[in-house]
């Protein structure tokens, strides 16, 4: 017996250690991307802590710190991608002693992932000097104003109706030397002020909504895939939650209630505080009915090929992408007709 298991515990072991290499590696090279692999990490760590590779799970969140400590990154920063991780594996240690609701796990592992990521942009601030959001449009500002495509790039903006041309500049000329194209140095320096503003705006609205949709989104797919490896090795014989069967309680839908009545009386607001609060209610509302939609869209196709669920779930990945507001309705509509609990009709031909 032991005999049988030593190579294969060699075998696991060896994978664990290329798997903890080729993640230094990669966040090592492109350090930008150490905190997206950093707050991502829940979703391997989790499930492998179930699974009993507990020195695994724990040694694993240090490999895109260490990385970015290493590149020349700030200390704190580094300190602070082992937030998440970490925090998720407390939680999943808890929920081994003590059984949690489903929904709460999802609740915990989506607030660990926005403290990590929160404290990630307060630091990101502090470094800056100046506020997160104007500061990132002044550093694109920067790059387009020292690019020698400066020109061209202002010009297809306006051409798509993303900066308007001023009255005053009606009537200016753009000159076009193959792919440069010079505009007067007046109206350059009014479109690179109104994209500054453009872009100023759009990040205060982006980055609170990506960081709202990464919590749900590794919030929900932790706990299914940390339950489900649960449920693997448990030895008693219970059912295991599945992303198609994924649907809101009556208190839950009064909580997406609340949420939405918060968006629309904030949404008309002038105030920073409010517009913020606006976007992040809404992100919340939206993010949750578009997994709803997604749990649907798997549900429906999966029902005559089971086998096929995995390429459902990519499509409706796909889906989520390109065109969200079809997911959207799925899931608003699924709380009022219950769309799975529909049974299609099967006509067997009469001999």
């Amino acid at each position: 017996m032991d005999a049988i298991a030593t190579p294969g515990m060699w075998k696991r072991t060896l994978w664990q250690c290329l798997a903890f290499a080729a993640l230094l590696l990669s966040a090592y090279l492109f350090v930008p991307l150490a905190p997206f692999i950093a707050l991502t990490l829940p979703l391997i760590v989790c499930p492998a802590y179930e699974q009993g590779d507990e020195w695994f799970a724990l040694l694993l969140p240090l490999a895109p710190a260490l990385a970015f400590v290493l590149a020349g990154g700030d200390l704190v920063i580094g300190v602070l991608l082992l937030l998440c991780p970490y925090l998720c594996l407390l939680f999943a240690a808890l929920g081994r002693r003590r059984r949690m609701p489903f929904h709460t796990s999802i609740a915990l592992a989506a607030a660990a992932f926005l403290l990590s990521a929160l404290g990630l942009l307060l630091r990101l601030t502090d470094l800056l000097g100046s506020p997160l959001f104007t500061q990132l449009s002044n550093t694109v500002i920067t790059a387009i104003q020292q690019s020698s495509m400066s020109g061209s790039i202002l010009y297809r903006l306006a051409q798509v109706g993303f900066l308007p041309i001023p009255d005053a500049y009606a009537n200016s000329i753009a000159w076009q030397f193959g792919n440069l194209i010079l505009i007067s140095p007046a109206l350059k320096q009014e479109l690179l002020n109104m994209l500054r503003l453009r872009l100023t705006e759009g990040f205060s609205t982006l980055i609170p909504s990506m960081l709202v949709q990464g919590a749900l989104i590794i919030g929900l797919f932790t706990a299914l895939l940390t339950a489900r490896t649960r449920v693997r090795k448990s030895e008693k014989p219970t059912l295991a939650p599945a992303f198609r069967a994924l649907n809101l309680s009556r208190r839950e839908q009064g909580y997406m209630l609340l949420l939405c009545v918060i968006t629309l009386f904030t949404a008309f607001s002038s105030q920073s505080f409010y517009s913020l609060l606006s976007s992040l209610t809404y992100a919340g509302f939206a993010t949750v009915y578009r997994l709803l939609g997604a749990a649907v869209f798997v549900f429906l196709l999966s029902r005559r090929h089971p086998e096929r669920k995995v390429l459902y779930g990519f499509l409706a990945a796909l889906l989520y992408l390109v065109m969200p507001i079809v997911l959207f309705v799925l899931g608003i509509t699924d709380q009022f007709i219950h769309l799975r609990a529909i049974r299609p009709n099967h006509h067997k031909e009469e001999l």
